[in-house]
C-alpha cells in the first residue's frame, strides 16, 4: 500500500472534487477509498474554493522534497488542474491556451491539404466500383461482426494480443493482472464507443464492448491492442505497480481526462498494435483468426493497404474538432464537412459531434492524433520494444517527446 502525504491527499481530494462538477473528469481512481468517501459525503465545493486549494498546492510543491523530474511532472499536472478550475469559474481562456496549459502541447491549425491527400490514399486502398462512400457502406455490411459473435471474437483478439505482448515484453506484467469484458448498449442520448477501458485498480480492467456500434472484424485486433495489450490496460497496470505501489507516486492513482497524461495514453493506445505486429501480420491474423465468416473473399493485399492508412483517420477527427471548437462552425457546416470525407457513417458523425459538446470529452478529440504523432516523430511508426517499454513504465509528458 502506497504511503501518501498530506500534500498527496490534498492533491487527490482536489481532483475528486472537480469531478463532482465535471462528470467524467476523473476517468479512473484506485487511490485510498477514504478520500473518495470524504468527497462523496460532502457538499459540492465551490469553484472559488477549488481555485484557492489548487494555488496552495502549487505553492507547497517545491517544499515536498520530490526529484526535479517528479516536481516538473506534478507542476504540469497542477497547471492543468488549475486551468480546468479557472474555466469552471468562468474565466475566458482561448481553446488554444486551454490546450497548452491542460495537455502540455500546442494545437496546430487544421491541415486540409494533408486531409485531401489522405482521402486520395483511402480511395486507392478501398478499391472497387462506385463512389468511396458507396464502397465503404458495402464493406461495413460485409465486415460487421454478428452481435452474437462479438464477445467470442473480441476475446480471441485479446488473447492473441496478450500472448504476443507477454512474449515480447518478458516479465513485465504481474501474474494477477486480468481483464473482464462487458457487453453494453448505449442509448441515442449517450456518447458511444465501440470499446472503452475502465481501469479498476488491483491490476484489473473492465473493457466495455458495444456490439451494436461500429463493430467490424477488421478492427478487433487493433482494439484489443489499444485497450488491452500492450495499450491502456498494460500501461495502467504498470503505473499502479511500479509508480504507485513501489515508488509512492500518488499522482498515478488516477487518470484525469484534462491532463497531459491523456495525450501519452492515447498515443500508446494507437501505436500498441504496431509494436506487436507489422501491417501484413495484422492483416493475416484478422483474416485467418478473427473473420467470423466461413467464406473469406477478402484480399490480403487490400487489407494490408487499408491497415497502413487506417490509423491516419484520426487527422479527420482532429480537423473536425478544430473547426468545431476554434473556428466555431455550426452543426450544419460540421456535418457537411464530415460527409464530404465519405468514410464515416451518419451515426458516427453525430456521435462525434455529441462528444464535442460534452464538457469532459470535448478537448479529448485532439488527443489521438497528437499522441500518436508525438510518439511516431520520436520513435517511428513501429516503436521498438525498448522504447515502448520506456513509455509504459515512466511518467512522460508530451513536451518530453516534442
Amino acid at each position: 500500500m502506497a504511503k501518501i502525504s498530506k500534500f498527496g491527499e490534498d492533491f487527490l481530494l482536489l481532483a475528486l472534487r472537480i469531478d463532482k462538477h465535471i462528470k467524467g473528469y476523473v476517468d479512473f481512481y484506485f487511490g485510498p477509498e477514504k478520500l473518495q468517501q470524504i468527497v462523496e459525503s460532502e457538499s459540492l465545493t465551490s469553484p472559488n474554493k477549488l481555485l484557492k486549494d489548487s494555488i496552495a498546492l502549487v505553492r507547497q510543491l517545491g517544499a515536498q522534497g520530490f526529484s526535479k523530474e517528479r516536481e516538473r511532472y506534478l507542476k504540469k499536472l497542477l497547471i492543468a488542474i488549475k486551468t480546468s478550475i479557472e474555466i469552471l469559474n468562468g474565466n475566458k481562456i482561448s481553446i488554444k491556451d486551454q490546450y497548452l496549459r491542460i495537455y502540455d502541447v500546442d494545437l496546430q491549425p487544421a491541415n486540409e491539404f494533408e486531409l485531401d491527400n489522405l482521402k486520395d490514399e483511402i480511395d486507392k486502398a478501398y478499391i472497387g466500383s462506385g463512389s468511396l462512400e458507396e464502397r465503404m457502406a458495402k464493406l461495413r455490411v460485409k465486415r460487421r461482426v454478428p452481435e452474437a459473435k462479438v464477445l467470442t471474437f473480441f476475446k480471441k483478439a485479446l488473447n492473441i494480443a496478450r500472448k504476443e505482448s507477454n512474449k515480447l515484453f518478458t516479465n513485465l506484467l504481474p501474474e494477477e493482472e486480468h481483464i473482464s469484458i462487458d457487453l453494453v448498449g448505449k442509448t441515442n442520448n449517450e456518447i458511444k464507443w465501440s470499446f472503452y477501458n475502465w481501469y479498476l485498480g488491483k491490476y484489473h480492467s473492465r473493457i466495455e464492448v458495444n456490439p451494436k456500434y461500429a463493430m467490424y472484424w477488421t478492427s478487433l485486433l487493433s482494439a484489443a491492442c489499444h485497450e488491452g495489450y500492450p495499450g491502456h490496460h498494460t500501461e495502467f497496470v504498470l503505473n499502479e505497480k511500479k509508480l504507485y505501489h513501489e515508488q509512492n507516486q500518488f499522482e498515478h492513482s488516477f487518470l484525469l481526462l484534462h491532463s497531459p497524461k491523456l495525450i501519452i495514453c492515447e498515443g500508446i493506445g494507437d501505436l500498441a498494435n504496431n509494436v506487436l505486429f507489422s501491417y501484413q501480420k495484422s492483416a493475416e491474423i484478422s483474416l485467418q483468426e478473427l473473420c467470423p465468416f466461413s467464406l473469406k473473399e477478402e484480399s490480403l493485399e487490400e487489407l494490408i493497404a487499408q491497415n497502413k492508412i487506417k490509423g491516419k483517420s484520426t487527422l479527420f477527427w482532429y480537423n473536425l474538432a478544430y473547426h468545431a471548437l476554434i473556428d466555431n462552425w455550426d452543426v450544419e457546416e460540421l456535418t457537411r464537412y464530415a460527409h464530404n470525407f465519405e468514410i464515416f457513417t451518419e451515426e458516427s458523425i453525430k456521435n462525434q459531434l455529441k462528444l464535442l459538446n460534452n464538457p469532459a470529452h470535448s478537448l479529448t478529440a485532439f488527443s489521438y492524433n497528437l499522441g500518436s504523432n508525438l510518439i511516431i516523430n520520436k520513435y517511428g511508426e513501429f516503436p521498438s520494444i525498448k522504447n515502448f517499454r520506456y513509455l509504459l513504465v515512466n511518467p512522460i509528458l508530451p513536451s518530453d517527446l516534442a
